[in-house]
């Protein structure tokens, strides 16, 4: 991993520069083209035409039209999937959370610290990263399976599936799973931390980062780093577009303050997706679960393999008597047995489970960790009623 700093020099593709802003009025220009596609902001790097229903597009540079990262794309969600986020956000109480988190050094965790919360009768996990990244900074996502479900659900519920859909066919893959669910929040960022979300996958992981709330006029919120020469570029968060991340995309969060405007941030949603197959689920489990749930158990990411999607092919060779079509929909985790990682799991005291990450990771059948798998008997058919 590397990082950067606001000195970066000069590049062939021109000055990459950093600026620090604190909010206020909107003055930048959207720029209309012939068919009235609109180019969000022209602060932007990178070509930011509005992707078609249906279109994964590479992310691309504005100057020489060269593509940034093999693994690097734009995708149009549906705008009810946005809607229905922030709403999600704002009733559970997740918004005034996130923006608690990020008001002051007395809410802020520690750097490299977590704390478990509970919203809405379910319980999250809230996480800042280390003090190299020099931000405010948190992760918040479901502690447990039962959270996890519920996350699901709401993607579910609100289009997330055309856009697996899309992913699928446009990458050719066998079949896909969201299975790793975060909040993520910033306010203050002093310097980008170059880093890589995923590596040697098959380039069959990615990164859904979803933006629903950004600061009013902010500069690009994004950093990605060219895969050939280590050149950075910022990328413009766009409402109803995602951006995806996958193998050895480096990238950053743009410099930012918004502290003079207190309560300013920016909120994204992020949703891992992966092509889960037996090559791959002991690097996905080791490599890409960084937060309390999932824990790090190949077993279990094996068990979500093709969950919400499958090419025909796939389906064919799995002897379902499937036609020709894609499976689209939910089919819920194959089963799974967890089972405890110490012996002394049985003298745990129930109340360390919700206040000890280590409690949850080393007892996962005592915490409770995951749902009984009779929860996802017929779980397609109930879906349909």
């Amino acid at each position: 991993m590397t990082r950067f700093s606001k000195n970066y020099l000069p590049s062939s593709r021109g000055i990459f520069h950093f600026a620090h802003w604190s909010g206020g009025e909107d003055t930048t220009p959207a720029i209309t083209t012939a068919n009235n596609k609109t180019i969000i902001d022209p602060e932007s790097d990178f070509y930011q035409m509005i992707p078609e229903p249906g279109e994964l597009s590479p992310i691309t540079w504005k100057e020489d039209g060269e593509v940034v990262a093999p693994n690097a794309y734009r995708i149009s969600i549906p705008p009810e999937l946005t809607k229905a986020m922030k709403e999600y956000c704002d009733r559970i109480g997740m918004t005034d959370l996130a923006r608690n988190l990020i008001l002051s050094e007395e809410n802020n965790i520690e750097p490299d610290g977590y704390r478990f919360i509970e919203l809405d009768g379910l319980l999250w996990f809230a996480q800042r990263p280390a003090k190299k990244w020099l931000s405010d900074m948190h992760w918040i996502s479901p502690a447990d399976e039962s959270g996890h479900e519920v996350y699901l659900q709401l993607l579910r519920e609100n289009g997330f599936l055309s856009v697996l859909n899309t992913i699928g066919e446009q990458l050719d893959l066998d079949g896909l799973a969201a299975y790793h669910l975060t909040f993520i929040v910033v306010s203050h960022c002093e310097e980008g931390f170059v880093h890589y979300d995923t590596r040697d996958t098959g380039d069959k992981v990615f990164n859904v980062i979803i933006p629903l709330e950004t600061a009013r006029g902010s500069p690009p919120e994004l950093v990605i780093t060219d895969y050939k020469d280590g050149t950075p570029g910022r990328l413009k968060y766009e409402e109803n577009v995602a951006i995806l991340i996958g193998d050895d995309v480096h990238h950053a969060t743009s410099e930012c303050d918004y502290r003079d405007n207190p309560g300013t941030m920016r909120l994204a949603a992020t949703v891992y997706v992966a092509d889960i197959n037996q090559d791959n689920a002991e690097t996905i489990a080791s490599t890409t679960l960084t937060q309390a749930f999932p824990p790090p158990d190949a077993k279990w990411v094996y068990s979500e393999r093709g969950r919400h999607w499958l090419n025909a092919r796939t389906r064919t060779d799995l002897g379902d008597g499937a036609t020709v079509e894609h499976f689209i929909g939910d089919k819920g985790r194959l089963p799974f047995q967890p089972n405890d990682l110490r012996e002394n799991c049985v003298e745990i005291e129930e109340a360390r489970c919700d206040v000890e990450w280590e409690a949850r990771q080393w007892c996962p059948a005592t915490c409770g960790v995951y749902l009984d798998t009779s929860f996802y008997d017929g779980f397609v058919d109930r879906l349909i009623e």
